[in-house]
């Protein structure tokens, strides 16, 4: 039976080898069609080796009316270009749509050759639509909402929904990818994670975030959460049907209304839902407000992980980025939370944004030894350099003050991923020593918490033993450089570099060398 729709989630960069969540963006994506009755199918390049040309022949065989691929800003581009163009050079009838926040953003993308359309914002409804469009032969794309399309060598851009794309997990095809796949789990814990949303938009305007150019056109709320029955729901399905124990939630803040996920967890716990819990997006303002038997209930409801976003602890920064925190709120925040040890806090930040100045990176820095120093339960996330998003307010700042150079095309679009990029971003504002602290940090992150050793102890692969001795001996060398500002020769950060280019052909999870041997 021919393909009307094949959606493809394209390889993201080495860190694939570390963390791979479930492909949501086309698995929402494919939503509308699929409930039309349109016949579609999923691939996700990241869970394919080397071979993965002959996997999509083997789709695109069967004849494929239109090929969706999600896109990100950076690595991912050039992956889904190398695929698009695979495409287009060997079955000149199948059309290529992309869609994705780097899109949604730069829709001058539409421009190269190895694609047809971009869809711009949320894509389950405009991808069906387009579908219905081919299918019939009728070559009117006008009414679609946030196509763009080229016609007669021109090159038109619809408007975009101004509405919440509000899907109901019933609707969500699940069925078309294998979702219990190992390579859905964290690496080093060899643990399936099912990942889910629980609100749709953010209500924030951090400067340097994709979302508040995204959602600028969307029309009342910014942040809409979906009702709580509804994720009750949810979970209890996801846990029925594919024998989850773990779930993550992705969206992009989650606790603005802090009522509403104090009868969140009151249902989880009512119900009788049995899952260890992950939020991706939690903020130190939001944390701030919790009292501790509020903790308490999000604990026995089986909160174990808070990804917080931290970004920097300078207020000078923090100010500059509209976080709307301060440093002395982060560290009040981390004080709070280390009298829960059950709780995992995984803080986020960055380094390197327009203006930072070294000093700057030194008040972040000891921000971090103090967290870790007072909260033994505490992650300090890999924190990359800042890198452009497209329709941000920084990178307007960025160009503006600080005389940066923003990708103009293409491959320089490419070129903004900081583990995978062939040569690091330059920022006008970097010194060298600045530069080096933040490579230090950067290094440093893999070990001054033990999460290596503490999350691995059930990857009994030769790598990931290897990683742990090497934790252990590199930790007491880590803390005395950050605590005394000491970087320079840098060794040990070529050989993490050289080794995150590696990660791909080294790491292979206990679940997979089990099937292997089956």
């Amino acid at each position: 039976m021919k393909i009307d729709g094949l959606l493809i989630y394209p390889k993201l960069g080495s860190m694939d080898s570390m963390v791979v969540d479930l492909p949501l963006s086309i698995i929402y994506a494919a939503a509308d069609s699929v409930k039309r009755g349109y016949v579609i199918k999923m691939l996700d390049l990241r869970c394919e080796n080397s071979n993965w040309r002959e996997t999509l022949r083997s789709f695109l065989d069967e004849g494929v009316l239109v090929v969706g691929v999600s896109v990100m800003t950076g690595e991912p581009m050039r992956n889904s270009r190398e695929v698009s163009s695979f495409i287009k050079a060997n079955y000149k009838d199948t059309r290529i749509v992309w869609g994705g926040p780097h899109v949604a953003l730069v829709r001058d993308t539409i421009n190269e050759d190895f694609i047809d359309y971009i869809i711009c914002g949320y894509g389950s409804e405009p991808f069906a639509e387009l579908i219905k469009k081919l299918k019939t032969g009728d070559n009117e794309f006008s009414e679609i909402k946030g196509l763009s399309f080229k016609e007669d060598a021109k090159v038109f851009h619809n408007p975009r929904s101004t509405k919440h794309e509000m899907l109901n997990y019933r609707d969500l095809p699940y069925h078309l990818i294998d979702v219990t796949k190992p390579a859905y789990s964290r690496s080093y814990m060899g643990r399936l994670i099912f990942s889910m949303f629980s609100s749709i938009g953010c209500p924030y305007q951090c400067t340097f975030c994709v979302s508040p150019a995204v959602n600028m056109e969307i029309e009342g709320k910014k942040w809409l959460p979906y009702k709580d029955e509804a994720v009750l729901e949810h979970m209890e399905y996801v846990i029925r049907e594919f024998g989850v124990d773990h779930i993550c939630f992705l969206d992009d803040t989650c606790f603005p209304d802090l009522k509403r996920m104090q009868r969140l967890f009151e249902g989880i716990i009512e119900h009788g839902i049995k899952a260890s819990l992950e939020f991706r997006g939690a903020r130190v303002n939001e944390i701030d407000r919790m009292d501790d038997s509020f903790i308490r209930l999000m604990i026995k409801a089986g909160v174990r992980v808070l990804k917080v976003g931290c970004e920097s602890a300078s207020d000078r920064l923090l100010k500059a980025m509209q976080k709307g925190i301060t440093k002395e709120q982060i560290l009040r925040v981390n004080k709070k939370l280390s009298s829960f040890p059950e709780l995992v806090v995984d803080y986020n930040f960055f380094y390197g944004a327009p203006g930072e100045t070294y000093d700057d990176l030194v008040e972040t820095k000891d921000a971090i030894l103090q967290i870790i120093r007072e909260n033994p339960s505490a992650y300090i996330s890999f924190g990359s350099d800042w890198k452009p998003i497209p329709g941000s307010k920084m990178l307007e700042m960025a160009e503006r003050e600080y005389n940066f150079k923003a990708p103009k095309n293409f491959n320089e679009w490419i070129g903004m991923d900081s583990s995978d990029a062939k040569s690091k971003i330059k920022h006008p504002w970097y010194t060298r020593k600045h530069n080096n602290l933040i490579k230090l940090l950067q290094v440093s992150s893999f070990v001054i918490d033990d999460k290596i050793i503490k999350e691995s102890p059930s990857n009994n692969t030769l790598f990931f033993s290897i990683l742990r001795v090497l934790s252990k001996c590199y930790k007491p060398i880590a803390l005395f450089r950050l605590k005394h500002n000491f970087h320079q020769i840098l060794i040990e950060y070529n050989i993490w570099h050289s080794l995150i280019k590696l990660l791909p052909y080294l790491v292979i999870s206990r679940k997979s060398v089990a099937n292997a041997k089956k």
